[in-house]
């Protein structure tokens, strides 16, 4: 059977108001939780374990490049070993997929961000935040790999605050950790033998501002002059096509041409001043869309087989997509595709959001259900089976690549998969889509000459109108 859907508090039996006061980000256990701790946000948090944090990971740092400076090829190695931070499991944040352990820095990335370090040295930059802004232009260094570096880095520190959460949480069911300084008896991890780790609320951020040079441009607090010269620099490093990114390739050649480039690059992010991320308002439908699944199936009920036969499972697996187009379409549930600037939120919260709902109608049936399972070829959205039948369910919003997902995800899914059937879930929330219309003909034309092909359902995400204007 696949798992129920729990924060962290439901699991240990702690009301949600309870553990709201301590200030620790609330999980849901055994998803990936895309939040990331920010290293600007460490300077301004009051907890007492992360007190002077920020300078033990520009200290950590800067011994680095002391040891990368002093050309010795002994310390060179030293230097490369001290940039292998191997990722924290049981931290509940990060691009988990379907566990909640990180990513980290291997030593192939370890190597290419040493020897970007030296690069930078001998041009005369020393300053240890270059490994936290190095997101902007080294090629799969992202704000997971960051983030579980600095966990790694502030290890000591998370085992103190989660220490202190579990006792004041009265959590029973812990696990000691045995460390070369002391014991820690920390909180069981629900799903796995090892610990959960806490981390504050206070530090995280939906994405880093490390890793974006556009928040950097908003969020620094500029004099004249630099602002100037970092917003020319953002111009020559995005300059060109509009709607092509450069690579990461492209922009570390720009900035590595020139000292002053990447000078100005950090004294902008060194000015820049964060907030964490909202939990309560959710602006980028990160975090609540395990509730908003909720209460939409609360709303919506559908009957399902409890012990469904293999026949069975394509008729669940419909009524469960219908049931989700049923709430976005007729229930008012399109309001939770979109921020509070009616932007449309990205595919990871719809995929999560529909996910959550599948799950929920499907907790009383014999029926597994998988999200981004590893299929060889690529992660699977969806995977509902039972005994051989399996079928898959992958999720597109029409802000997004549909034609690719239909063409060629979808199908690449549904064969490592050895799945029966597969569908393409659709959720229009733009005005119009032409790609929408060509992939609808594609399925028209397979159809008529019998081949097979994923089934696309079209959700209509779109704004409605008020009952009162309709």
């Amino acid at each position: 059977m696949s798992q129920t859907l729990k924060r962290a508090n439901e699991y240990f039996g702690v009301t949600e108001s309870d553990y709201k006061k301590t200030g620790a980000f609330n999980p849901v256990i055994g998803v990936d939780s895309l939040f990331f701790v920010d290293p600007l946000l460490l300077s301004k948090t009051r907890i007492p374990e992360f007190k002077d944090a920020q300078k033990e990971v520009r200290d950590y740092f800067a011994s680095v490049i002391t040891l990368i400076r002093s050309g010795n090829q002994k310390a060179k190695a030293l230097a490369h070993k001290k940039l292998i931070l191997r990722e924290v499991r049981g931290i509940g944040i990060g691009y988990g997929s379907t566990s909640d352990d990180g990513s980290a820095i291997g030593p192939k990335l370890a190597k290419r961000l040493l020897n970007t370090a030296e690069e930078l040295i001998q041009m005369g930059i020393t300053d240890p935040a270059i490994f936290e802004v190095m997101g902007l232009f080294e090629e799969d260094f992202g704000p997971d790999r960051l983030s579980d570096g600095l966990t790694r880095i502030l290890l000591k520190r998370v085992c103190q605050y989660s220490e202190r959460i579990t006792k004041e949480l009265k959590i029973i069911d812990t696990y000691t950790l045995t460390t070369y300084e002391r014991k820690y008896t920390l909180t069981k991890h629900p799903l796995k033998d090892g610990p959960l780790l806490f981390v504050p609320q206070g530090i995280l951020r939906d994405l880093p501002i490390a890793n974006s040079f556009e928040e950097i441009s908003v969020v620094a607090i500029f004099n004249e002059d630099l602002r100037k010269k970092f917003n020319s620099i953002l111009a020559s490093c995005f300059a060109g096509d509009k709607n092509k990114k450069p690579k990461k390739s492209e922009i570390k050649k720009y900035l590595l041409e020139t000292k002053d480039g990447i000078k100005t690059v950090v004294a902008a992010y060194q000015s820049c001043s964060p907030e964490s991320y909202n939990f309560d308002t959710d602006p980028s439908g990160l975090y609540l869309w395990l509730e908003k699944a909720k209460q939409l199936a609360r709303e919506n009920p559908i009957s399902l087989p409890s012990k469904p036969k293999q026949g069975d499972i394509d008729d669940v697996v419909q009524k469960v997509i219908q049931a989700f187009k049923r709430g976005i379409e007729s229930k008012g549930w399109w309001k939770s595709l979109y921020n509070e600037s009616k932007e449309s939120l990205n595919e990871s919260h719809a995929r999560h959001f529909f996910y959550a709902t599948a799950l929920l109608y499907c907790e009383a049936c014999d029926i597994d259900i998988s999200p981004e399972s590893n299929a060889g070829q690529g992660p699977v959205d969806f995977k509902l089976s039972r005994g051989h039948k399996k079928i898959v369910v992958e999720i597109k919003l029409t802000s997004g690549h549909v034609r690719q997902g239909y063409e060629k995800q979808t199908r690449i899914y549904e064969e490592s998969e050895d799945a029966e059937a597969s569908y393409f879930l659709v959720v229009q929330v733009t005005e119009k889509s032409k790609v929408l219309q060509k992939v609808l003909k594609m399925e028209e034309v397979e159809e008529k000459e019998g081949k097979k092909h994923p089934t696309i359902v079209v959700v209509d995400g779109r704004e409605k109108p008020s009952a009162s204007h309709a």
